[in-house]
């Protein structure tokens, strides 16, 4: 029962991952085309989670932690729900 309450937190927690995930991404590559969510380019935005050499004002870095903020809770919640039996 914890596990499927688990889920289904898991899937609603993903709903906002969309818009920052567009926001990251067209930030990081200077693009605002909606392509950006789908071309397979993940070079830079593996580099942007460890540095901050991407995000130009105080605006954008304060998106950035956001972002790596909300990333650790998703991944947290995943492994809670891998973990559990």
């Amino acid at each position: 029962m914890l596990k499927t309450l688990l889920i289904v937190a898991f899937l609603i927690y993903g709903i906002p991952l969309w818009r920052l995930r567009y926001r990251w991404r067209s930030t990081v590559y200077r693009m605002t085309s909606w392509k950006i969510n789908i071309l397979p380019w993940f070079g830079k935005d593996t580099a942007a989670l460890f540095s901050n050499r991407y995000f130009k004002t105080a605006g954008e870095r304060r998106m950035a932690a956001q972002f790596r903020w909300y990333l650790l809770g998703y991944f947290g919640l995943l492994g809670w729900i891998v973990w559990l039996p």
